[in-house]
């Protein structure tokens, strides 16, 4: 996958990768997060036949981990997906006879009320994930780090082929924790773009990341540290 933002150099986006692309210009900066977000025209993403992507399906946006206590939130949808086709034949067997003697029990305690009233017997799965209130383990995700690795994952188990976007993960990160990441990234597999308002003198914190850098001067820098 490649991205493109207009007069610059394509920047190459690989699985099992992080790829940076470092600014210290603020009108780059905006205009690239802006871009990603399908926010503006500047930016462009192609596949490895040169056919056009859409930015909402090739990127999956998540920004700064450090300002989102929600940001994990959005993948529930995803995860009931998960639970419901994990789910076996048995299993559902077993929860259909619990929800049937919670159901059960409603009834006859309503029918000492001696009122017009009936329980409503309905086995949707979905209700059930709802009902039990299904989150995200809160230490976890107080963590940054926690909280990258858990989309890593789940990007990995539901086989979601978009590019993790994420924005100042040097803010957050040690100099471990990042080698860690990267370490994480090439066992799964995933690919991982990192917006960094830094300066160029920094790029050794990332690696041996692929590290492309537009300075204020607008002018294309590249290379693997």
């Amino acid at each position: 996958m490649k991205i493109t933002y207009k007069t610059h150099d394509n920047l190459e986006i690989n699985s099992g990768q992080i790829s940076i692309l470092g600014t210290n210009s603020p009108t780059v900066y905006t205009d690239i997060i802006q871009g990603l977000q399908d926010e503006n025209e500047k930016i462009s993403i192609v596949d490895e036949n040169y056919s056009a992507l859409e930015i909402a399906h090739a990127i999956d946006w998540i920004g700064d981990v450090g300002t989102q206590n929600l940001v994990l939130t959005k993948y529930l949808r995803q995860i009931e997906k998960l639970f419901l086709r994990s789910v076996t034949d048995e299993q559902q067997n077993k929860i259909h006879d619990e929800i049937n003697r919670i159901f059960n029990i409603v009834s006859e305690q309503l029918f000492l009320l001696d009122l017009p009233i009936e329980v409503n017997f309905d086995f949707d799965l979905k209700k059930l994930f709802k009902y039990c209130g299904i989150r995200f383990d809160p230490i976890l995700i107080s963590k940054p780090y926690g909280i990258i690795e858990t989309i890593i994952k789940i990007h990995e188990t539901s086989n979601l082929d978009s590019c993790i976007a994420l924005t100042n993960v040097a803010h957050y990160l040690t100099s471990v924790e990042f080698e860690e990441l990267s370490q994480l990234v090439k066992e799964t597999n995933q690919k991982i773009l990192l917006i960094e308002f830094t300066e160029i003198e920094e790029q050794s914190f990332y690696g041996n990341a692929e590290f492309y850098y537009i300075d204020t001067d607008f002018i294309d820098r590249k290379s693997v540290v």
